[in-house]
């Protein structure tokens, strides 16, 4: 989908998004699928299928690319609990000044403060599954909350990897405050 700005004088007015009609002959079951989840959902077949398509268009399609893997939620939190309590911190600062650098140029092809908070939000959370993101502006300052169920080690491990990847991308230092189920960061703007 996509939106046309337009600017007048002071003010800035969006249009609304446009779309694109398409036919697609889809299997019978397939159908039957698409019309249950449907209804579970509470959405039309159409915005399912649109969902859909987003997320293969923004990161299904890069999985391979990636290096991705799905792991099982309860998996990775015992490999995490394995750890050393005083190394889990530096396991996350080690991968994140490796994994986000070359991830975010493979998939947005460049490094913005935009582009990496992207990565944040959709690679590590809505499609990563590793936690429910939110966002707010507050007094110059962009607050992100990252509610996770990986326990009080995730959120060391998490606390490392975000501060390493903003050092790492955009050279940002962040402040942080850990719960054992929230990661949540500032970083001034």
């Amino acid at each position: 989908m996509q939106s046309n700005t337009f600017k007048f004088e002071r003010y800035v007015f969006k249009t609304v998004p446009t779309s694109t009609t398409r036919s697609f002959r889809v299997d019978t079951e397939l159908s039957k699928i698409l019309d249950e989840e449907s209804e579970r959902m509470g959405v039309s077949v159409n915005a399912l299928v649109n969902m859909i398509l987003k997320r293969y268009s923004e990161f299904t399609r890069f999985l391979s690319k990636i290096d991705l893997v799905v792991v099982n939620r309860e998996m990775l939190k015992s490999f995490i609990d394995s750890y050393p309590d005083d190394d889990i911190y530096g396991l996350g600062v080690m991968s994140g000044g490796i994994i986000p650098r070359d991830t975010i140029l493979f998939w947005k092809k460049t490094l913005t403060f935009e582009t990496v908070l992207e990565y944040i939000e959709k690679i590590i959370c809505r499609y990563g599954f590793l936690g429910t993101y939110d966002e707010t502006n507050q007094n110059g300052k962009r607050i992100i909350v990252i509610r996770h169920r990986l326990g009080k080690k995730g959120s060391q491990f998490l606390h490392g990897y975000l501060k390493s990847t903003l050092k790492n991308t955009l050279d940002l230092d962040s402040t942080f405050e850990l719960t054992e189920s929230s990661v949540k960061l500032q970083i001034s703007t």
